[in-house]
This record gives C-alpha cells, structure tokens and sequence, in this order.
C-alpha cells in the first residue's frame, strides 16, 4: 500500500537514457562546476549517467591491491554501461581530494596531483581494453585566479 505523496517534482519524466557516464568524487563543492563543464563544453546530456564515490575512479585503479574496492566498483560500472548503451565515460579528477589525501596505502609521501593524473591515464587505458567500443576521456579540475576562485579543467 503506498502512503501519501509528500512532494510531487515539476520536472516531466524523461524515459531517455542518456549516453555518457561521468565518474567523479562525491565531494559536492565540486558538483556544480562538473555539470556546468560536462553540459557546456563536453555536450554531454544535462541527465548524463553519474557514479560518484569518494575518491571517483580511485577504486577502478586498485584492482592488485584491494581487488575487494575494485570489483565492487567494476561491478556496478559494468552494469551501468551494459543496461544503459552507454557510448562514452568521463572521469573527472579534482585538487586536493580528501579521500586521496587521507588514502595511507603507501607509507612514502607523494605528489596528490601526479598521483591522480597518473590514475586517470591508468584507468583510461584499463576502461580502453576493457570497453574498446566507447570513448573515454580524462579530466583533472583545479582552482585558479583570486576571490572568487574559478574551477578549471585539463584534460588528461
């Protein structure tokens, strides 16, 4: 038996699976700035397919050493790409990411920058082989300029 309504959304329904994924972190500072990117500049669909978890592709790059993360997330990605026609994946990466920072899997101190632009272009390569047929593009987002700070994107 279905309860009452508490809300009702004005935004219609729309059945259309959208074509692209976009992997990110979840840190919602980021978001905004995501969406306007991927809407504006990568023409992808304001409904773009979204996997966000701490870290974003993080746990796709772990597979040696937490294969545990690394299926977990594989799985549902897998199944995303599968059951929606998915014809292009977006990672997007971002400055001073809390997950990486507090992520103690090496006990040496390394470059946060190098070591997630690194991950993407490890994972690009691992989601080519895997999934030949869609594209996939890499992005590292970063703050510039003075109050009010800007996000820019690079591509990776």
């Amino acid at each position: 038996m279905a309860g009452a309504p508490i809300f009702e959304s004005t935004v219609p329904w729309n059945p259309r699976r959208p074509d692209t994924v976009i992997i990110s972190c979840v840190d919602g500072r980021w978001r905004e700035q995501i969406q306007e990117f991927t809407v504006k500049h990568l023409n992808a669909d304001l409904h773009a397919d979204f996997l966000a978890v701490p870290g974003g592709i993080e746990p796709l790059t772990l597979f040696d050493l937490v294969p545990k993360d690394f299926n977990f997330f594989r799985r549902r990605l897998e199944a995303l790409l599968l059951s929606h026609g998915t014809k292009r994946i977006v990672a997007i990466a971002h400055q001073e990411c809390a997950w990486y920072k507090e992520s103690k899997l090496f006990s040496f101190k390394v470059d946060l920058r190098e070591r997630q632009i690194g991950d993407l272009k490890r994972v690009a390569g691992r989601l080519h082989e895997t999934f030949p047929d869609l594209a996939i593009e890499t992005y590292y987002a970063r703050l510039a300029g003075k109050e009010p700070e800007r996000v820019v994107f690079e591509a990776v």
